[in-house]
Order: structure tokens, then C-alpha cells, then sequence
């Protein structure tokens, strides 16, 4: 009665594994053309070798970088390690633009960029005030809006309100979305290749439990019709 039992037990739960390994297959695999069609969508494409070379040798990406890029060459992006390869390439570009803007990559934010912004724009504007007297304040600030606007500005302290702007915005802004969005599809590319690989698991010792319960069976179906033979 016990080993009946046990057999029954086994069988059912060898099944259960199997089910659900299967799902967790089909999940994983889900995720992972899911992946590829929205990668695919944005039709990015990693540089290659000799880009990746020149970059490495200008200082522009790290070594780290450009080991983790090779593999990928020329490749379009569709998986999530590609994209995590490409969005540290992101990283060391906004890091380097950084550098060049004078500032410290590693205090720079979106939220520090417009402090310092304000900054600028505050002295700009007692400036343009003070050059402009009988101007209003919405004078002033329409001044002060045109001179940062204007590329050809001679003016240092417009010229670096632009700057700063511009890599508030076109920079960070846009490079950290751009590297959220990449690191997500990792992020789930990941889990994906964890659960096609769990589930292959589970099938597997799904299967070894649900054959092992027949297996006993038969066995001991042969013992006793052996022991009734003789």
C-alpha cells in the first residue's frame, strides 16, 4: 500500500514538474523574442572592431567597455547582453562629455547640471540687467533666454549656460533613458535565460520521476511473478 503511494505520489509529482517546466520554458523563451522585437525595432546596430578599436584608443570607452562590446561587432542589437554592452558604452560616453564640460562624472547629474545652470543664468542676468537699466525683468529674461540661444554669443557666461544645457539635456537626459531602456531588456533578458534553463531542469527530473514510478512498478511486478513461478 505504502510503495502504491509513493509511486502514485511520484508520478504526480514528476507531471507537475513537467507542466510547469514547460511553462517555464515557453516564459522564458517569450521574453527572449520579445526582446528581439523590440531591440530590433530600434535598429541599433554595435560598432565594430575598428570602431570599437579607435575608441578604445582615443580614451573614449574603457577596456572593460571594449571586451564587453568585441564579442558583438558589427552586430545587430537584439539580445540583453548585447544591450547591456552597449548601454556601458553610453556610459563612458556621457562620463567623457562630462570630463570635458569641466565637471566630476561622478557628482554630475541631471539634478546638479541644473543648479549649476541657474547659477550661470543668475549672473547672466544680473549682468544684462545691469547693462540694460531701464529694460523690465521680463525684458531681462527674454535677454538673457536670446543671448544662451545664440551659438555666436561672445559672452563666457552664456556660452556656458549652453553648454551646460546642452549636456543636461542631450546628454545625460536622453543618454539615461536610452541606457534604462537597455538595461530593462538585460534585466528581463536575463530572467528569461534563468527560467528556459530552470524549466529545462524541471522537465528533465519530471520526467526521470515520472519514469522511475513506473519503473518500480514493472520491477516489482517481475519479482512477484518470479516468485510465483518457482
Amino acid at each position: 500500500m505504502e510503495s502504491h503511494v509513493y509511486r502514485t505520489l511520484t508520478r504526480i509529482v514528476g507531471v507537475v514538474l513537467i507542466l510547469v517546466g514547460g511553462a517555464a520554458i515557453f516564459g522564458g523563451r517569450f521574453t527572449a523574442n520579445f526582446i528581439d522585437s523590440q531591440l530590433s525595432d530600434q535598429a541599433i546596430t554595435v560598432p565594430t572592431s575598428e570602431v570599437i578599436t579607435g575608441q578604445l584608443s582615443a580614451g573614449a570607452i574603457t577596456e572593460e567597455t571594449a571586451d564587453a562590446l568585441t564579442p558583438y561587432a558589427g552586430q545587430p542589437l537584439t539580445t540583453g547582453a548585447q544591450a547591456k554592452a552597449y548601454s556601458m558604452m553610453i556610459q563612458d560616453h556621457m562620463a567623457n562629455a562630462v570630463k570635458k564640460a569641466g565637471l566630476d562624472p561622478q557628482t554630475a547629474t541631471f539634478a546638479t547640471l541644473g543648479e549649476l545652470i541657474e547659477e550661470q543664468e543668475e549672473a547672466l542676468t544680473k549682468e544684462i540687467a545691469a547693462a540694460n537699466p531701464n529694460a523690465s525683468e521680463k525684458e531681462v529674461a527674454a535677454l538673457v533666454k536670446a543671448e544662451i540661444a545664440d551659438p555666436t554669443t561672445d559672452n563666457t557666461i552664456a556660452a556656458r549656460a549652453a553648454e551646460l544645457t546642452e549636456l543636461r539635456y542631450n546628454v545625460l537626459l536622453n543618454g539615461n533613458n536610452l541606457r534604462g531602456l537597455l538595461l530593462s531588456a538585460y534585466g528581463w533578458g536575463l530572467l528569461g535565460t534563468i527560467a528556459n534553463a530552470a524549466g529545462i531542469a524541471l522537465v528533465v527530473i519530471g520526467v526521470l520521476m515520472t519514469g522511475a514510478s513506473f519503473l518500480i512498478r514493472n520491477g516489482k511486478k517481475n519479482v512477484s511473478s518470479m516468485t510465483a513461478a518457482d
